[in-house]
């Protein structure tokens, strides 16, 4: 069984920030990017939280990632945008851009941003938060490199490219009211939790990958040497194209086989790119209108009568931030080794495992 510790958020945050600062990223990227990094654990999707700091930290230090990257933010129109991330932290990056979108989404209600020469950015999650925190609508998305064949091939051209749609709830609606934030890759599982089946030397259900021969396969390592399968067949497939169409093609970013795949290439550049489109609703409806509206909205999804009494109805997001808030009251559970190799880091020692 696998030994695990509690750690506080403040900590972690330090942790992770000196962890990524020690492996040469300037101290406003290395911060941006620990915020997002622990988000995501304090949302329980722990293979996108500090686990990413190994990679991260190892990337900066073959050049893959560039520690001294001059993000710059290029206004094309009111409320259009574009980030050159000079292939830098990809949650800087993102961040970069989410705070650009929100400026330019409170002067006109609306905003389109687009990234590129970006790299992995963590979770999508994370980000949808922040924004529901202003009161905005997101819908986001990122490429990434190639892991799904277009549905009818035998050749991984896709990249399992998440997508993101939220949506804030008003504060009048209660403290323990979530924002609906849907999170989802296009896959049937995603490639991170294959590596941890093969981290921790176990199988993978039926359905969720192929091997090289395209054959179904329970071995995660076969599965990570083949192909992911997308969810609905040429659904999932064709929405994987659209989202890089948006994150790729329109920011003038690399995409589908031209991404450069981190684990084959850790010391090159990804030129990842990532999109985010930013609503202001009290501006499109009228702040009451729309507070009225997504309260009953979410309130007619969570009344449903269950299939099982013991597990109520709930809208998407909403158990990431029922997570989110019990780590910040009792802290966030992690792998002790895991957090002795970040302790390592951020002390300057100690080489980073992330694969």
């Amino acid at each position: 069984m696998t030994k695990t510790v509690t750690v506080e958020r403040a900590r972690l945050l330090h942790l992770a920030e000196a962890a990524l600062t020690a492996a040469g990223a300037a101290p406003r990227h290395a911060a941006l990017s620990a915020d997002i990094l622990v988000e995501g654990d304090l949302m329980g999707i722990g293979t996108h939280g500090v686990l990413r700091v190994l990679l991260y930290s190892e990337r900066l230090r073959l050049g893959g990632i560039k520690a001294g990257a001059d993000i710059k933010v290029e206004r094309k129109a009111p409320s259009l945008a574009l980030v050159d991330g000079d292939d830098g932290l990809g949650p800087a990056v993102a961040m970069t851009a989410l705070d650009a979108g929100c400026e330019m989404a409170a002067e006109s209600g609306l905003a389109y941003v687009g990234c590129r020469n970006s790299n992995h950015l963590g979770a999508l999650a994370p980000y949808a938060l922040k924004a529901c925190e202003r009161g905005l609508v997101l819908i986001s998305g990122t490429n990434a490199s190639t892991t799904i064949a277009p549905w009818g091939g035998r050749e991984a051209r896709l990249g399992n490219n998440p997508l993101s749609i939220a949506a804030p709830r008003p504060a009048s609606a209660g403290p323990d009211a979530p924002h609906f934030i849907l999170d989802m890759a296009m896959s049937v599982a995603a490639r991170g939790k294959i590596r941890k089946a093969r981290d921790e030397g176990a199988g993978i259900p039926e359905g969720w990958a192929v091997d090289a021969a395209g054959k179904p396969t329970t071995d995660p390592v076969a599965a990570l040497e083949g192909f992911l399968l997308p969810f609905g067949g040429h659904k999932g497939s064709g929405l994987s194209q659209a989202v890089d169409l948006l994150s790729g093609v329109l920011s003038g970013a690399r995409f589908l086989t031209d991404i450069s795949p981190w684990t084959d290439y850790p010391e090159r550049p990804c030129g990842t790119g990532h999109f985010f489109l930013l609503l202001d609703p009290a501006r499109l409806l009228g702040k009451e209108a729309y507070e009225a509206a997504v309260t009953r909205f979410c309130r007619l999804i969570r009344e449903t009568p269950p299939a099982d009494p013991a597990q109520p109805v709930q809208i998407p997001g909403e158990r990431e931030q029922l997570r989110r808030a019990e780590a910040l009251d009792k802290g966030i559970v992690l792998p002790a080794d895991l957090l002795a190799k970040i302790e390592a880091l951020a002390k300057g020692r100690g080489t980073p495992s992330p694969r």
